[in-house]
């Protein structure tokens, strides 16, 4: 598979040097399953609004799952050359299927694309943390309620202070991941909007149906500007923001293990 995507005036093709420092497949192959399913939903709304051919988005959805169970089954060939997982995926459809494989990119440009895989990936990511985190609000609260009445010292700064219970101390931590889980569910909801339809940045002439497209990937809405929709990653820094701050918690009650099964304390085994 070749790249020429950047063909455009040039004779040649990029040094190799720039080839090594353009390619970002190395690192986004993991959206490959996000831009699969926009993909699918992109060309299902395309076939609805008469902008390709039924036959085509038909040979489209095959040729789409063809490649995810390729990319699945860790037989598909990525190539540095083809620089990120849209053009792979791209190039691998028109090889199976043929030119039906191009008018997948109709009223889509790779900046709404990636776009629209990044907020697919993140909130796949928000959903795993928050259930992850919901097991270890239970089993801490599982934990504090068998141990409602096991006295224990507290501590400041590893200093005997008070009496507190076990229970007491554990479900201080149920709060701190209670928070941790609204920081994320917040973060969530402001990404869980559709760039799809935004194009490279003002949108496109073809008439699309960006509230299909938002509805089938299971946002709330699509963007409502195509500008902000294509050069914002706000979100993605606002998630990992809250990522931060969880992983003070769980590092702070990962040290407090080291230290209750310390020789000095003897607390936990």
């Amino acid at each position: 598979m070749d790249n020429r995507m950047w063909g455009g005036r040039f004779s040649h093709g990029p040094d190799a040097i720039m080839e090594e420092i353009n390619a970002s497949i190395d690192f986004d192959k993991k959206l490959f399953p996000n831009d699969i399913a926009a993909s699918k939903a992109q060309a299902r709304m395309l076939a609805a609004r008469g902008i390709i051919a039924a036959d085509d988005a038909e040979k489209i959805q095959e040729g789409l799952d063809t490649i995810l169970r390729e990319f699945e089954a860790g037989t598909f060939t990525f190539s540095r050359s083809l620089e990120d997982v849209h053009t792979h995926i791209e190039a691998r459809l028109i090889e199976l299927i043929g030119p039906a494989g191009g008018r997948l990119h109709t009223a889509r440009s790779r900046n709404d694309q990636v776009a629209t895989d990044l907020r697919l990936w993140v909130r796949d990511a928000i959903d795993a943390i928050d259930a992850g985190l919901a097991e270890l609000q239970q089993a801490l609260a599982d934990k504090a309620l068998e141990h409602a009445a096991t006295v224990m010292p507290g501590f400041t700064h590893l200093q005997t202070a008070q009496p507190v219970t076990f229970g007491h101390h554990l479900l201080a931590y149920v709060e701190m991941i209670a928070r941790d889980r609204g920081r994320f569910a917040d973060a969530r909801k402001r990404l869980n909007e559709s760039p799809l339809g935004s194009a490279a940045l003002a949108g496109t002439s073809f008439p699309i149906d960006r509230d299909q497209t938002a509805t089938e990937l299971g946002f709330d809405r699509p963007t409502a500007n195509s500008l902000d929709a294509v050069s914002d990653r706000d979100f993605a820094v606002e998630t990992l923001a809250a990522a931060s701050l969880c992983a003070v918690h769980l590092s702070r009650f990962a040290e407090e293990i080291v230290i209750w099964s310390s020789a000095g304390f003897g607390f936990i085994r």
